[in-house]
């Protein structure tokens, strides 16, 4: 019998130190794109092979539904912290070898090379990147949430805590939120549109912040002029290390990563509705539960149990199998981006499930609505 306890306390151990060593795969993603761009050539593939390699596991795992144990936050919280480092390391490296050469011949090998960099940067500034700064922008210390700001300086969207925490965690599935992709919407007008809203939203608050303090606007205590400086400073320290190209082609994997964030974005609440200034509850946003997703996303794929609880750390939130699920992000990204696909196979038939088994009376007027506005069939009344 006390054979087969230790063995017990043993599993669990080991069971409990996976949920601090899992997070690790997304540091491994990033040493990965800088071992390819330190290697250069056709190695610059490297950073976004790793979608490839997710993608398949995604598919072959399983859903994951055990919560995590973590007795030692400050040892769980390593990787966030060094995902920074990683992601300063990345950029140096990609910008040091165009600087230095590519590594293959000039014309289209270089082209092809230099596309596959292009492409590694911005999927880790994107996929692991964002989970990570979103993690440290909901912490309540200075200094997590400022690390969390600067992350996404490299996707030149300093103010995206801003419009998240004051008007997306407030307003999700209305349409005072732009963050909630309405029904029929594809991902390309999607990215657009938020990206415009987002934007206006820092300039109206800062505005007032403005005449709230009355200053002008060229003024050191201005938040603009201090964001668009830092975003700034990702290509130009980029250019000092490899030159001119380097800091062309950095600022353009900012510009692209910008809208492949909405693209994510766009994954989350999809089509979802809820009566402005009613309560959040289980049915108003999309999970997905995937072993891979809870890992590559920091936990935020448990998202309704994120929505009732900003302050919840990654590792406290608690994956809800019964409320409305996705299938694996990395199927999803791949989908949203060929319409089509999106809505014949992933929106349509969730949403017609989500209509019919979990919205409230309300809701589903809504939603009637919306099927109507959408020019999809109402399958409400059939």
């Amino acid at each position: 019998m006390a054979s087969k306890n230790n063995k017990y306390q043993i599993n669990s151990k080991s069971l409990h130190m996976m949920d601090y060593l899992r997070y690790y795969i997304v540091s491994l993603m990033m040493l990965i794109g800088i071992v390819g761009c330190l290697l250069g050539g056709y190695w610059l593939w490297a950073g976004i092979s790793t979608y490839g390699v997710l993608f398949i596991l995604a598919l072959l795992s399983k859903p994951d539904h055990q919560p995590r144990v973590i007795n030692h936050p400050l040892i769980a919280d390593i990787p966030l912290y060094l995902h920074l480092i990683l992601l300063m390391a990345l950029f140096a490296a990609f910008s040091w070898r165009v600087g230095v050469g590519i590594g293959v011949p000039a014309g289209w090998p270089t082209v092809i090379a230099l596309i596959g960099g292009i492409a590694s940067l911005v999927w880790l500034s994107a996929a692991p990147n964002v989970p990570v700064m979103h993690e440290l922008w909901h912490r309540r210390d200075t200094f997590s949430r400022y690390a969390g700001k600067f992350m996404t300086a490299f996707l030149a969207d300093l103010h995206r805590d801003i419009p998240h925490t004051d008007t997306h965690h407030l307003h999700l599935g209305t349409p005072e939120d732009a963050d909630t992709a309405y029904r029929g919407e594809n991902v390309y007008h999607f990215m657009w549109r938020c990206t415009v809203h987002n934007y206006q939203t820092l300039w109206a608050n800062e505005k007032k912040r403005r005449i709230a303090l009355d200053m002008p606007f060229f003024n050191i205590k201005n938040l603009i002029l201090w964001e668009i400086g830092i975003a700034l400073l990702i290509p130009v320290t980029a250019g000092l290390i490899g030159g001119w190209k380097a800091a062309t082609l950095v600022f353009l994997v900012q510009v692209i990563t910008k809208f492949v964030v909405e693209a994510l974005n766009y994954l989350q609440h999809y089509g979802l509705l809820r009566v402005p200034g009613s309560a959040i509850e289980v049915q108003h946003a999309w999970n997905h539960l995937n072993w891979w997703d809870r890992v590559v996303g920091y936990e935020i794929t448990n998202h309704i149990n994120h929505h009732r609880d900003g302050f919840l750390r990654f590792d406290q939130l608690i994956p809800d199998p019964d409320a409305p699920q996705m299938p694996n992000v990395f199927v999803c990204i791949l989908c949203a981006f060929i319409p089509p696909l999106w809505f014949n196979l992933i929106a349509k038939p969730r949403l017609k499930n989500w209509d019919l088994h979990f919205a409230n009376a309300a809701e589903r007027q809504l939603a009637k609505d919306a099927n109507r506005c959408a020019g999809w069939p109402d399958w409400l009344t059939e």
